[in-house]
């Protein structure tokens, strides 16, 4: 299918901003005039949350501002068009790299309790939200190796600043 007939078809049937979203993205990768991609293709690069991170991040201002919505709406609107659950595999690895990237042990350095608590909270809202999600719960075994050695350290810094 031609991307311009796609982008057609999805500005008839989606809201404004998904349609924007979806031309932006599509516009830095192909040639929306000339490039095709197969249905499974669409849907296997619309499904990938990291390409919304990559390729809507310059375009977050408009999203936000003049839609009022968010890269995430976006992506659900997305994935409920191609028929996928928005809490998947992408999501999941997308929230694992962000939070991964994380070391509780820094925040013992922080001198203000305050700070250093509301820092230590952040960090377990985003696992609670990881826990909370569907795709976890479905995946429980395989997904807690990712999360077990943060939630340790996240313990014993709590333990070290005297969070109970």
């Amino acid at each position: 299918m031609k991307l311009k007939e796609f982008l057609e078809r999805i500005e008839d049937t989606l809201p404004k901003i998904v349609h924007f979203s979806a031309l932006h993205m599509l516009k830095k990768v192909y040639n929306i005039q000339e490039d095709s991609l197969t249905p499974k293709e669409l849907k296997a690069f619309f499904i990938n949350y990291n390409l919304y991170q990559r390729y809507l991040n310059d375009y977050a201002g408009v999203i936000y501002n003049q839609f009022e919505s968010s890269i995430d709406e976006v992506y659900k609107v997305m994935c409920e068009y191609f028929k996928e659950n928005p809490d998947n595999q992408y999501l999941f690895e997308y929230r694992i790299t962000r939070i991964s990237n994380q070391d509780p042990t820094k925040y013992l350095s922080i001198p203000d309790p305050e700070m250093r608590n509301a820092a230590i909270a952040r960090v377990e809202d985003k696992i609670e939200v990881i826990e909370e999600s569907t795709y976890y719960k479905e995946n429980k075994k395989e997904a807690d190796i990712y999360l077990n050695e943060l939630k340790q350290s996240l313990s014993m810094v709590k333990k070290a600043v005297g969070i109970v």
